[in-house]
């Protein structure tokens, strides 16, 4: 059974500096496992030398022209990757949703395996 997510404490993402300690930021629980889940997404596939397959490849849909096709593709590399590389979570939905004229965002609906309920992360595409 995966970790409980109060437990995950790590680096925080995007990498900062904390301008209480002056150290590098840590977060933990449930942002942690937030910001593991879109470090993952924007990560790109072949992108980590020791371990190539990690990634979501979503920064490779930055050029790639909007149909259902692309859509579909997306929804199956994002979620073999989560299933793959984050077993805390269990992916529920994954779209991708156009929130102005031109600008699209991924949206992922996943379940904390150690906590009951929803969470949503959105990315931007492009």
């Amino acid at each position: 059974m995966p970790e409980d997510t109060a437990a995950i404490r790590g680096m925080a993402f995007p990498f900062r500096v904390d301008p209480r300690t002056g150290g590098i930021a840590v977060s933990a629980g449930a942002d942690k496992l937030r910001e593991n889940v879109v470090r993952l997404l924007l990560t790109r596939i072949g992108e980590r030398p020791m371990l190539r397959e990690y990634g979501g490849g979503v920064t490779q849909l930055f050029q790639e022209t909007v149909d259902e096709g692309m859509v579909a593709i997306a929804r199956h590399q994002i979620t073999r990757a989560l299933l793959r590389f984050e077993p805390r979570v269990l992916p529920q939905e994954v779209g991708v949703i156009e929130t102005e004229p031109g600008v699209l965002r991924l949206r992922v609906v996943y379940v904390d395996s150690t906590r009951p309920g929803l969470q949503s992360v959105v990315v931007p595409i492009g």
